[in-house]
């Protein structure tokens, strides 16, 4: 490990003691704590619009974030001799969030509420249209039109298999929620929701899922922020209050955008509702929770209820298929689609409860 990628190595600072490999990446062990080193899978406009909205949170006292850490040349991106580019953050470890864990939702529920109020009025005189959320209603319009093209295709087909035929089980159901949902969509106050985020500079994570959550204990955290806080010491606003409670440490900023915070939310929720069979209670707590830190506007709710009622995990699976190789469909995509397809009544449930709530506030 080290030998292949000792190009890239020697332009860091510190030692290296040991390597092992992980999700995606690799875990060094140095000097300096333990560090994560992967090749770099996104833009160097993202990489920089990451690297400035995380600089933005520790100067607003937040340090539990994946922070890349600078070469000898003060450079993020590190490239080696064939022009393979790298980067490296700090990683403390840590125990990744678990959703079938209520403790563990609504601490990831808090976090998300408390960097959303730390990313509001975030100065973005240069940001690039790329790191601008893009129109909901154009999404919805072309995720509809590919429902309609997979449906269209499917029927042709003389002989259907598996996937096909429970596909067109639920496919009515949930192609008329999302018809639903895009006209809902055109009636809200969406499009003032997005210029007024824009304008006053509301950024959202963008990929806000348990896989980017890990909890720290007391020790990790400690070193972390002490880690950090020796990196930029020259920044200021830090107070040693180091409790016992452990810390959720967020990381993978790198499709932050700017725009309506409440899809980071969205995303959250729906992730964590399919793995809970669309619980009632634990999705009103969930909601509850944020609002108690960040207060959801009229608008909002309305917004999240829209979001939750298309149908993206079918839309994802029928996409999946229409665009791989369709006469073998692997088994864990059908058991995914038989999951959407078994959750229908307990969704439906949760969100005719949800708009309720919402025409009754």
């Amino acid at each position: 490990m080290e030998t292949k990628f000792q190009d890239v190595f020697k332009q860091y600072n510190f030692k290296i003691y040991n390597t092992y490999r992980t999700r995606g990446a690799h875990i060094i062990e140095t000097n300096e704590g333990s560090k994560l080193f992967k090749r770099l899978e996104c833009s160097v406009n993202n990489v920089e619009f990451e690297d400035k909205i995380q600089q933005l949170l520790i100067k607003r006292s937040h340090p539990y974030i994946d922070l890349y850490v600078r070469n000898s040349n003060n450079e993020i991106i590190t490239t080696d001799s064939l022009g393979n580019k790298y980067v490296i953050k700090n990683w403390p470890g840590g125990t990744e969030c678990d959703l079938k864990k209520k403790e563990d939702v609504i601490s990831g529920i808090t976090n998300l509420s408390s960097i959303h109020k730390l990313l509001r009025s975030v100065p973005l005189k240069e940001v690039k249209s790329s790191n601008i959320e893009g129109n909901l209603n154009t999404i919805f319009d072309k995720r509809i039109r590919e429902l309609r093209s997979v449906r269209s295709y499917i029927r042709r087909k003389r002989k259907k298999n598996e996937f096909e035929l429970c596909f067109l089980e639920s496919y009515d159901h949930l192609y008329n929620q999302a018809i639903a949902a895009s006209k809902l969509l055109k009636e809200s106050e969406y499009e003032t929701l997005l210029e007024n985020s824009i304008s006053n500079g509301h950024v959202c994570h963008g990929n806000y899922t348990y896989h980017n959550l890990t909890f720290l204990d007391k020790k990790q955290k400690q070193n972390y922020y002490e880690l950090v806080y020796k990196q930029k010491r020259k920044v200021g606003g830090y107070e040693k209050n180091i409790s016992n409670n452990k810390q959720v440490f967020t990381s993978n900023f790198d499709r932050a955008l700017v725009g309506v915070q409440i899809n980071d939310l969205y995303h959250f929720i729906r992730k964590t509702m399919e793995k809970n069979n669309w619980n009632i209670d634990l999705g009103n707590k969930m909601i509850e929770s944020y609002n108690d830190n960040c207060p959801i506007s009229k608008g909002e709710a309305r917004l999240l209820y829209i979001l939750l009622l298309f149908p993206e995990k079918f839309w994802k699976i029928s996409n999946y298929y229409y665009n791989g190789k369709k006469t073998w469909v692997p088994r864990r995509t059908i058991e995914k689609l038989e999951d959407v397809n078994s959750q229908i009544r307990n969704k439906d449930l949760f969100l005719d409860q949800l708009i309720d709530k919402i025409n009754n506030a």
